[in-house]
């Protein structure tokens, strides 16, 4: 959905209406009527933990998390929403530290790099 922001036109995320965990990845429906598939892989490698998130800062170091998370057992992950702004992932196995802001998971839908290109610094972005 776009919408005009004065003279600059800016993508607003509509509302997600379903979260449907499926065996190798997640299907998300939107307000709008908009439907994306996110790969339970797409979603370990872009964990926005203190852990995960720097080790996506370099090309090769990312190409190696995204070993890492191809190598661990393909399972549904369960998931908890957090506050009214982000939900939580639990794995068996790897990485269930990251808090997915919904914003995050729409730049995923949307094949949208979700740290905006920017490297991962002391906690921030």
């Amino acid at each position: 959905m776009k919408s005009f922001d004065g003279d600059i036109m800016t993508d607003e995320m509509p509302t997600m209406s379903r979260f449907e965990r499926r065996e190798t990845d997640v299907l998300l429906t939107y307000a709008d009527g908009s439907e994306f598939s996110v790969t339970y892989d797409d979603l370990r490698h872009s964990c926005p933990c203190a852990k995960c998130s720097p080790l996506r800062n370099e090309d090769e170091a990312s190409k190696n998390l995204r070993r890492q998370v191809e190598a661990l057992p393909k399972e549904k992950p369960k998931v908890r929403i957090v506050g009214n702004y982000a939900l939580g992932f639990e794995w068996t196995q790897g990485c269930s530290s990251g808090i997915f802001r919904f914003e995050r998971i729409w730049d995923l839908a949307n094949r949208r790099d979700p740290d905006n290109g920017k490297p991962y610094v002391h906690g921030a972005w």
